[in-house]
């Protein structure tokens, strides 16, 4: 999934993934009326998702996986 950013690198691969799954989760949630935050919930969750995505994928690339 997603090969072409294979060739940056576990961390960044997995961080653009969490970022935009962060933009999809904070507006899933403001649509279904979860949170109230506003601005804030859409620019905090997804940089926390792709922090923590880019976590994921260091540990992942330190364990030897390729992808």
């Amino acid at each position: 999934m997603l090969d072409g950013l294979n060739t940056y690198g576990l961390p960044v691969k997995y961080g653009i993934v969490g970022f935009f799954a962060g933009i999809l989760g904070a507006f899933l949630s403001e649509t279904l009326g979860f949170t109230s935050a506003g601005l804030s919930t859409y620019l905090s969750t997804p940089i926390a998702a792709a922090i923590g995505g880019a976590i994921g994928g260091w540990l992942r690339q330190r364990r030897g996986k390729e992808s």
